[in-house]
C-alpha cells in the first residue's frame, strides 16, 4: 500500500503542476486578435484542462481511499474546496463562451478579461493550497 500511495502522490503532484501550467497557458492565447482562433484554442485548452482535472481528482480520491478516508487535515479540505471551485469555473467559462458572436467585439473583450481574472485567481489559489500542503 505504501507504493501505491507514493505513486498516487507523485502522480497527483505532477498533474497539479501540469494543471497550473495549462491554466497559465491561457495568457499565451489571450493576445490572439482573431476571436475565432481564440475560440478554438480556448476550446482545446478547456479539453486538456478537463482531462487534467479528472486525473487530479482521481489520484486525490485514490490517496484518500488508501488512507481509508481517515485523514482530514486542513490542507485536504482546502484541496477539495479548490478543485470544486475549479470545476465550477470550468463549466462557467465554457457556458459563457458559447453564445458570444464573432461581431460582438465588446463582449469578446469583456469575456477575455473575465477569463483572465478567473484563471489568475485559480492559479493563485492552487499555488497557495499546494504550498500549504507541502508545508504541513
Amino acid at each position: 500500500m505504501d507504493t501505491l500511495f507514493t505513486a498516487a502522490k507523485h502522480t497527483h503532484t505532477l498533474f497539479v503542476v501540469l494543471l497550473i501550467l495549462s491554466q497559465a497557458a491561457y495568457f499565451a492565447i489571450y493576445k490572439e486578435s482573431d476571436f475565432i482562433r481564440f475560440y478554438k484554442k480556448l476550446g482545446n485548452l478547456l479539453l486538456i484542462q478537463n482531462i487534467l482535472l479528472g486525473i487530479v481528482l482521481f489520484t486525490g480520491l485514490l490517496m484518500l481511499s488508501v488512507l481509508k478516508f481517515e485523514v482530514w487535515s486542513p490542507s485536504v479540505v482546502l484541496m477539495i474546496f479548490v478543485i470544486t471551485g475549479v470545476f465550477v469555473h470550468q463549466i462557467l467559462i465554457n457556458k459563457k463562451r458559447k453564445p458570444i458572436r464573432s461581431d460582438a467585439i465588446e463582449e469578446q473583450r469583456l469575456y477575455k478579461n473575465w477569463v483572465a481574472k478567473v484563471y489568475g485567481a485559480e492559479i493563485l489559489a492552487e499555488i497557495v493550497v499546494f504550498l500549504i500542503a507541502v508545508m504541513l
